[in-house]
């Protein structure tokens, strides 16, 4: 089974398996944060407030550790210069799309 996954995902974005389901529990984590703020933001009762900020806190904490995770194995470099991370998100895109068209 897990041949299969890492041949389909890492074909499929030139990337091995575990790298492209990160970026993609990253990119949820993140968004789950948006809503969970959006909505303590908006929360009338102080119960329901607290309820929601300590969603948005595991959300950030999720997302904090996806983060060490993928530098540990370098698959994310925070520390390049700003050309560099976007140059190499460049190729990683162009890779994708040239295999899905």
């Amino acid at each position: 089974m897990s041949n299969l996954i890492n041949r389909f995902f890492g074909a499929a974005a030139d990337q091995p398996a575990d790298q492209t389901f990160s970026y993609s529990l990253m990119a949820s984590a993140a968004a789950g944060a948006q809503g969970y703020l959006a909505a303590t933001l908006i929360a009338t009762t102080p119960e329901l407030r607290s309820i929601l900020s300590s969603f948005v806190s595991q959300k950030v904490m999720e997302h904090e550790a996806l983060a060490s995770l993928m530098i540990s194995r370098n698959w994310m470099n925070p520390y390049d210069e700003p050309n560099k991370q976007l140059e190499a998100s460049f190729h990683q895109s162009q890779s994708i799309l040239s295999q899905h068209t």
